[in-house]
Formats: C-alpha cells, sequence, structure tokens
C-alpha cells in the first residue's frame, strides 16, 4: 500500500435493491484503487437470525456481527494478505468485502473464521474484479453523498469541541477553477447571495489553478451545512469547477 495511505472509515445510508441500507467503507482508498497487485473481490455474507422489519440487527446480534467481521479480517488478513474495504447492512444480511491476490484457500480461511459463530448461517463468493467496480461502483457513495460524508467529518469535530451548531459565524469555502473566466462567473453569481471574498489567487494543481476563498454568515447544523455546501457544489459543477471544502471557527 501507498505510504499516503490512511484508513479512513465511514458510513452511509442507501437503498439496495429497494431496502434500505447502510453502507460502510474505507474511503482513503479511492485515492488508491484499483491495486494491481490485488484483483480479486471475495465477499461474505452473514444472515441475521432475528434482524428487525427494517432488516437491521436488533438486540446482541450488532455485536456478534461485530465480532465475526473482527473473525474475517483476522483470517484473511493474515493468511491471504486480503483487505478488507467495506462492509453492508440490508435486508437481514451483513456483507463484507475483501481484495487480494491470491484466493488458494479462502475457503477454508472463511470457514475457519465462522466456526466460532456455529449459529450463523454464512456464503461466501470470490470474482476476478480488476478495475475495482465493487468498490467503486457498489460501495462507494455518489457525489452528493460523499460531500454530505465530508461535511459530517468537520461538524463531528466541531461537535466535539463543543460547538453550537445553531450559531451563526462566518462560514468560509473554497472553490477551484479552470479558469479566470469560469472563476469571474462564480463570483458574480454568489456574490448576490451574501458572500463575501476571503482570498483568491493560485493553486498548484495545474487542472485547477485558479481559486476562490468566500464567506458567509451561516449555521452550522447538519440540515444548514448541506443545503449550503449542495448549493455551492451544483453551482461549481456548472462552471466546470471543483468545490474544495470549507471550515468555521468553534462558536459555544
Amino acid at each position: 500500500m501507498h505510504k499516503d495511505y490512511r484508513p479512513d472509515w465511514d458510513i452511509y445510508t442507501c437503498h439496495i435493491e429497494e431496502s434500505p441500507a447502510v453502507i460502510g467503507l474505507d474511503l482513503d482508498l479511492r485515492r488508491f484503487a484499483p491495486l494491481k497487485e490485488k484483483p480479486n473481490a471475495i465477499y461474505v455474507t452473514v444472515y441475521l437470525n432475528n434482524p428487525r422489519e427494517d432488516g437491521f440487527p436488533q438486540n446482541d446480534e450488532f455485536a456478534i456481527m461485530g465480532e465475526i467481521e473482527d473473525r474475517l479480517v483476522e483470517q484473511l488478513q493474515t493468511r491471504l494478505d486480503a483487505h478488507f474495504v467495506g462492509r453492508t447492512f440490508s435486508n437481514g444480511v451483513r456483507d463484507f468485502y475483501f481484495y487480494t491476490g491470491t484466493t488458494l484457500l479462502h475457503d477454508k480461511f472463511i470457514a475457519d473464521a465462522m466456526i466460532n459463530f456455529p449459529d450463523y448461517r454464512y456464503d461466501y463468493g470470490m470474482k476476478e474484479d480488476n478495475n475495482w467496480e465493487l468498490y467503486f461502483d457498489f460501495l462507494f457513495p455518489d457525489v452528493y453523498e460523499f460531500q454530505r460524508i465530508q461535511n459530517r467529518k468537520v461538524l463531528r469535530m466541531l461537535q466535539q469541541h463543543g460547538d453550537a451548531g445553531e450559531k451563526e459565524r462566518p462560514v468560509e469555502h473554497w472553490i477551484h477553477f479552470r479558469t479566470t473566466e469560469d472563476k469571474n462567473v462564480y463570483w458574480e453569481h454568489i456574490k448576490e447571495n451574501g458572500f463575501s471574498l476571503v482570498h483568491e489567487g493560485k493553486t498548484d494543481n495545474p487542472e485547477f489553478p485558479y481559486k476562490l476563498c468566500i464567506s458567509r454568515l451561516d449555521k452550522a447544523s447538519e440540515a444548514a451545512i448541506d443545503r449550503l455546501v449542495m448549493s455551492l457544489w451544483e453551482l461549481a459543477q456548472q462552471v466546470n469547477a471543483e468545490y474544495d471544502g470549507w471550515e468555521t471557527s468553534i462558536v459555544k
């Protein structure tokens, strides 16, 4: 794995085949995948014994699924040098996903993990997936959900420091542009919505060499930030620009 890789696990909700689902995955892998030395995807499906009506676990089964995950990761990482990339809950099952080079005896190593849980039925499978389509096309969130995940990361940090999300404060945003013309069009539009210009200049990215930093008084609640960020993101898409995140100060 690349020396700059840092595991970055997060979750989001969606639907899988019309059933509500929760997907958890290692987001930082997007920067390095597909890993050429690990072209094979392995999945393990574990069936819940007593799911709720919505298909999610109840009582102690959530903790048991965590124990099963630990055993599977231990076995497949140790025996196959597999990389654990994601998990899903949906329709009464828990699925675990790995990528590996060799798949020799993968069935045995899965059985060695599951022998500790004789009350649980499970299936498994393997397929060649050189482009990591399972990771990018199935597990990975769409652009809207990905931005909401990034928003929640910042909001969690603020909340951990006692931030009062319902209080207004300056919130700064960065947008990167391909041309000065795109930058000017964006600014002419956004300044009408009460934003002020904090900074403009050049970046080190040859694809998006120009940047704006803009600011406005806004709340830092999840609903307010999602609405605000997605409006700025969508406008950036319209002018072929790249929304590059936001930050604010802690307000108590």
